[in-house]
């Protein structure tokens, strides 16, 4: 297992809370240990480093002292400060968007969700072919890079345009498929209800719990790449429950964009069920950011009905204006089922 150590980066004149735990869940996600982290202010981004000079010595002695593998930044770093920093730490450089995009890689099953993470993922790599080049892609270190769809870096920059190329065609005939299934569900008339919510909120769980589904739901970040489409009925109204890929703070651009016809499944939506993990101490940012998503991809007019998922725990954080349920143990889902068929009808 790979020791890891986090690195924040706190900008002057920039006001964000920073708190490394979400970055720490995405490590232990990808199968890393963290061993220590440090927030690191700085006025500007240092073109060559990111952080200091002087902060970066201080950062590879603790990097030394600590045996540290891989360091991991919450930030996209430029192609040449990870190439620096991996100079100066003798350690694997990652930032979160290839943790992110790592994971990503691990969860994907279906062939429409490995080839959608394997274009983000060349996308990514592509930038990063000058200096060290490949060998920079292959060095060792690198924590969740086992998972389905992961390629070894071998590709020159002719090629990798090739296959990002090859990957956009397989993409687009995938999205012709999705979209005829679409209008076969609106032409029926039966309500489409969207699960969304940030990571790990339990959206498959309650989905298994509304429809008797066996989907996978396992307590660990993104288990859910590609859309569910389960059937049921609420009462005596047949309705549709799509679960959807989780959302996260600061999501690479690269997998909106490589995501967004999976995500494209939210519009027909009749309603979102935005599932809130309310036993979580950050579930009010989370909503922000879950309700920020849907409005950057255009979703935000379609009614929605708020769900506090994990209430029986001991402590709960959630706000007014939410239906308390857990799904793991099927409590509140008739109150739930209320509000939902009210909105449906």
């Amino acid at each position: 297992m790979d020791r890891v150590f986090l690195v924040g980066i706190s900008v002057a004149g920039i006001s964000e809370t920073f708190d490394l735990t979400e970055l720490g869940r995405l490590v232990k996600t990808a199968s890393g240990k963290v061993v220590g982290e440090k927030i690191f202010k700085i006025h500007r981004q240092n073109p060559a480093l990111c952080i200091g000079k002087g902060q970066a010595e201080e950062l590879a002695a603790i990097v030394a002292d600590l045996k540290v593998s891989t360091v991991v930044f919450d930030t996209e770093l430029k192609p040449r400060q990870q190439r620096n920093l991996e100079k100066m730490l003798s350690a694997g450089i990652i930032d979160r968007t290839r943790l992110i995009l790592d994971i990503f890689a691990r969860s994907a099953h279906s062939e429409d969700g490995k080839n959608q993470v394997e274009l983000a993922r060349l996308q990514y790599i592509l930038p990063r072919l000058a200096g060290k080049g490949v060998a920079m892609m292959q060095q060792a270190g690198f924590i969740g890079v086992r998972g389905p769809g992961e390629k070894q870096i071998e590709y020159d920059r002719r090629k990798i345009e090739k296959r990002i190329t090859v990957l956009k065609r397989k993409l687009k005939t995938l999205a012709k498929r999705r979209k005829l299934r679409r209008s076969k569900r609106i032409k029926s008339g039966i309500p489409i209800i969207a699960l969304c919510g940030y990571t790990n909120s339990g959206k498959t769980t309650l989905l298994n719990a509304l429809t008797k589904a066996r989907a996978s739901a396992k307590d660990r970040l993104f288990e859910t790449l590609e859309p569910l489409t389960r059937r049921t009925k609420i009462f005596d109204r047949d309705v549709i429950f799509i679960d959807t890929v989780g959302f996260i703070r600061n999501i690479p651009p690269q997998l909106i964009n490589a995501f967004h016809s999976t995500l494209e499944e939210i519009a027909p939506a009749s309603l979102v069920l935005v599932v809130l993990d309310a036993s979580d101490p950050a579930v009010k940012p989370q909503k922000k950011i879950v309700d920020e998503t849907l409005k950057e991809l255009g979703f935000h007019k379609i009614p929605r009905i708020y769900a506090a998922n994990k209430s029986d725990k001991e402590k709960i954080f959630c706000s007014a204006g939410c239906v308390k349920i857990s799904a793991l143990y099927k409590r509140g889902l008739e109150e739930l089922k209320k509000h939902i068929y009210e909105a449906v009808m």
